[in-house]
């Protein structure tokens, strides 16, 4: 097994730094376990949720039907002048 050591320093006249620390303070766990969950949500923010919203979805799209209903044409007027030429045409046409 391959062990990394790393040891932290937390300045804490600063505001980001104390509260990191706070945190970490607190925590009753693995402090290890908390640091190396942080950075790995830092560099990948949305996996977990993103695989959680998917999942959402697929569950709620699983039992949904879908009935697609045909929706009537709409006629299409003619213009005065487009009517004189269809008039004409079939004047022309002998009908």
């Amino acid at each position: 097994m391959s062990i990394k050591r790393m040891s932290l320093r937390f300045n804490l006249d600063n505001e980001a730094d104390r509260k990191a620390w706070e945190y970490l303070k607190n925590i009753t766990d693995s402090k290890n376990k908390a640091v190396i969950t942080a950075v790995n949500q830092f560099y990948e923010p949305h996996a977990e949720i993103t695989e959680t919203i998917k999942e959402t979805i697929r569950e709620c799209l699983q039992n949904l039907s879908v009935i697609q209903t045909e929706s009537p044409q709409p006629t299409e007027t003619l213009s005065e002048e487009e009517n004189l030429l269809l008039d004409s045409l079939d004047d022309f046409l002998g009908d």
